[in-house]
């Protein structure tokens, strides 16, 4: 797994290949496909294509990028901040990236997952693995749609510990009736795996909603994270009485990842929200939130040499 101003090798997973030539024609003025080829033809090793040239091989593997590219454009819907002229095929950021808020947030991501977040995470006084939390919180209600609400569960104000959390969140959902506490299971928990929440309530107020409890990661080491959130377990450990509706699980992850094994990540995952996925839904988060990703993403890009 590759980390900027680094280069993935042609083993890579073209998932990673497409983050590259992203970073790569968002750098200059641009990326042509013709020099990616060369790129991954001076870089191969011998003994990869087994003797097929090695001008074959780095078509071949630019062309599955291009393909990667096109996918993401698609499920991007209007926010991919990239484009692919015609004459010469040349990758390079769009000229209304910086005014469009998807793209902001698209760019956001892309330097979340390929910026070393243990050691490059603060920018602007502004921690990026926990301005993803918020940002996730903002797409779940988006997905859910009008009247919907969400929480980042370990932020808040003036909470003594996790019991605390829970409180705060049974109060918030208007179900679960607080924190319990078990003879026979540690409290000493961080987050439960729980990093944010989401509910759609009805006008009522009464129990029985959808609820969506999600786990978050930035870079790329997410598939150990997966399956680590049970959100049956999380109330039967800690809600003093289970959700009328069982919460459903889901997974946030700053990576575009690719389509081809996209089935058993979502099945390990629960509703999966991908790069492509968390651009798509957000077309009205909030202005707090969207100025602190603008801040930290032009910080982040100036100090890793993309912009000026």
């Amino acid at each position: 797994m590759f980390k900027w101003p680094g280069s993935p090798s042609a083993r890579a997973p073209k998932h990673e290949i497409a983050d590259f030539a992203e970073l790569t024609g968002w750098q200059g003025n641009g990326l042509s496909m013709a020099s990616l080829s060369k790129l991954f033809g001076r870089n191969e090793e011998n003994d990869y294509s087994r003797g097929v040239p090695e001008e074959d091989v780095a078509d071949e593997i630019v062309e599955e990028t291009y393909m990667e590219i096109e996918q993401r454009k698609e499920a991007c819907g209007d926010g991919y901040p990239f484009e692919i002229t015609r004459r010469g095929s040349i990758l390079r950021a769009n000229q209304t990236a910086d005014s469009n808020i998807k793209h902001i947030i698209y760019k956001y991501l892309l330097l979340a997952t390929r910026l070393n977040m243990q050691s490059n995470k603060i920018y602007a006084d502004i921690d990026g693995t926990l301005l993803f939390e918020e940002l996730a919180a903002e797409s779940a209600r988006e997905y859910l749609g009008p009247r919907a609400e969400s929480v980042v569960f370990g932020a808040v104000a003036g909470a003594a510990g996790f019991s605390d959390k829970v409180d705060h969140l049974c109060r918030k959902i208007k179900e679960g009736n607080g924190f319990m506490s078990r003879s026979n299971t540690s409290s000493n928990q961080k987050d439960g795996k729980l990093d944010v929440v989401a509910w759609k309530p009805f006008v009522d107020k009464s129990a029985g909603q959808l609820i969506i409890f999600g786990q978050c990661k930035t870079g790329t080491n997410y598939k150990d994270s997966l399956s680590q959130l049970q959100p049956d377990s999380f109330c039967r450990k800690w809600l003093q009485s289970f959700p009328a509706v069982p919460p459903i699980r889901a997974f946030f992850v700053s990576e575009a990842l690719s389509r081809s094994n996209w089935y058993n990540d979502i099945s390990d995952a629960g509703l999966l929200f991908d790069r492509c996925r968390i651009v798509e839904v957000c077309d009205d988060i909030s202005e707090d939130v969207l100025k602190r990703v603008k801040c930290w993403t032009s910080a982040a890009a100036k100090a890793a040499g993309l912009q000026k």
